[in-house]
C-alpha cells in the first residue's frame, strides 16, 4: 500500500509511535470516543501507546494530518473505520480522507468494503452515505467508553458501486 497520500487539504501517512500525544489528546474527550465501540474512556497515554504499537506492522491504517497537524485516523484493516477530533469535525475531512482511502482499497481488492456507524452519529452516517455505502443491518455494540448497548449500522460498499460514482 502507499506510503502517503494527498488529496486537496490532507495528508494521510502511517502512523507513528510519535502521533502518541496527539492521539491521545484527540480521543481522550468523551463527544469522540463516545462513538467508537473500542476506545475506553478516559482515553490515557497508555492506550495510545497500545494502540500504536498493536498497529506498528499494519500499513492499513493513516494518520490523517491537515497542515503538519494530526486531526484524525483512518483505516481500511477490518473494515472502514475513522475517527476525527472534534475541532475538525463537519469540515468534510473524513469524506475527502475516506475517497482517498476507498479509492486504494479498491485499486488493490475486489471484496467488499465494509463499514458502519453507532446510531445517533449523524456525522458519520453522513460520510458513509457520500461515500456510498448503503445499509445492511443493524446489529447491537457496546462501546468501551460507556458500556451501554446501542444500535450499530452496518454498512457495505462493492467494488462495481464505488466505480460506478459519478
Amino acid at each position: 500500500m502507499t506510503d502517503i497520500f494527498t488529496t486537496k487539504r490532507l495528508q494521510l501517512r502511517q502512523l507513528h509511535p510519535s502521533d502518541a500525544d496527539q492521539v491521545t489528546d484527540l480521543v481522550s474527550d468523551i463527544d469522540v470516543a463516545r462513538w467508537l465501540t473500542r476506545v475506553p474512556h478516559p482515553y490515557t497515554r497508555k492506550d495510545a501507546d497500545d494502540f500504536l504499537r498493536k498497529i506498528a506492522s499494519d500499513d492499513m491504517h493513516f494518520a490523517v494530518l491537515r497542515d503538519g497537524v494530526l486531526i484524525g485516523v483512518i483505516s481500511t484493516a477490518e473494515q472502514l473505520g475513522y475517527w476525527f477530533g472534534k475541532p475538525y469535525w463537519g469540515q468534510g475531512f473524513a469524506t475527502e480522507a475516506g475517497e482517498a482511502i476507498v479509492t486504494e482499497y479498491f485499486a488493490r481488492e475486489d471484496a467488499d468494503l465494509i463499514s458502519g456507524y453507532l446510531v445517533g452519529n449523524r456525522g458519520s452516517a453522513r460520510v458513509l452515505e457520500k461515500l456510498g455505502f448503503v445499509p445492511t443491518k443493524v446489529i447491537d455494540a457496546t462501546p468501551l467508553s460507556t458500556g451501554q448497548t446501542v444500535p450499530l449500522q452496518r454498512m457495505v460498499l462493492s467494488k462495481a458501486a464505488w466505480e460506478a460514482r459519478t
